[in-house]
């Protein structure tokens, strides 16, 4: 369905008719994160393994289970519907998905609720993964740990220790995806990834950094200047 979407072909989608631009409709970060992360869930499980234990920076298994936001429920009856959550059989990640990069739209209140209702559902191991995916200005270190604070601040008293926090953005999802795939040459795994490609640059998303001109090293040319004097225009 991505690639009849992405060349026009609505007809039976549900999207026939419908005056939309492709990465702009409503509910765009949902199709990307499925797209995206459907895919990863194909991958043999050695490669999704260290594909994730990369991303992540601990060890991850294969998948046991993957689940497409699922509704949870607080103690208070609010609802709370995170985009993916993995296991491992020894682990959880939870993965909150943003539309775009280098863009504010993560939340600690949103991403403490969705914690605290994956607990009390039992849905999420103790010390489990959260994963926020886009909707950061950057991912540094000082971004993170501000974020961390404030979902702590959210959360009710002692559950700091319940949950480590990894900030990522969507470029540096496909760079690591890419660099593991590299070490397989199966052409259907690289095939995935010209799929991953193509949603990206639907969703007008960068797989790699940009490069700016005033960043390129010089590369010290030794020709004489003089030898374009001979040089004639016809």
């Amino acid at each position: 369905m991505l690639n009849a979407v992405i060349s026009g072909k609505k007809r039976g989608t549900g999207l026939e008719g419908a005056r939309l631009i492709l990465g702009q409709a409503e509910g765009s970060e949902d199709v990307i994160t499925a797209s995206v992360f459907e895919r990863l869930s194909y991958l043999p499980d050695d490669l999704f393994s260290s594909t994730l234990t990369t991303l992540l920076g601990v060890a991850f298994g294969a998948i046991e289970e993957i689940d497409f936001w699922p509704s949870w429920y607080l103690p208070d009856g609010r609802r709370v519907e995170p985009d993916v959550v993995i296991s491992d059989g020894q682990q959880s990640l939870l993965v909150e998905a943003k539309r775009h990069d280098y863009s504010r739209q993560q939340y600690a209140g949103q991403l403490a609720a969705e914690l605290q209702a994956g607990w009390a559902e039992g849905k999420l191991a103790e010390n489990c993964i959260l994963l926020t995916l886009g909707g950061l200005t950057d991912i540094s270190h000082s971004t993170h740990k501000e974020l961390y604070q404030n979902i702590i601040t959210a959360l009710p008293v002692g559950n700091d220790a319940r949950f480590k926090l990894v900030c990522c953005s969507w470029q540096r999802l496909f760079c690591i995806l890419e660099d593991e795939l590299k070490k397989d040459s199966e052409p259907g795994l690289q095939r995935m990834l010209s799929d991953v490609s193509d949603c990206y640059s639907w969703h007008g998303l960068h797989t790699h950094r940009m490069l700016w001109l005033s960043a390129l090293k010089p590369i010290h040319l030794t020709t004489n200047p003089s030898i374009f004097d001979k040089w004639n225009l016809k």
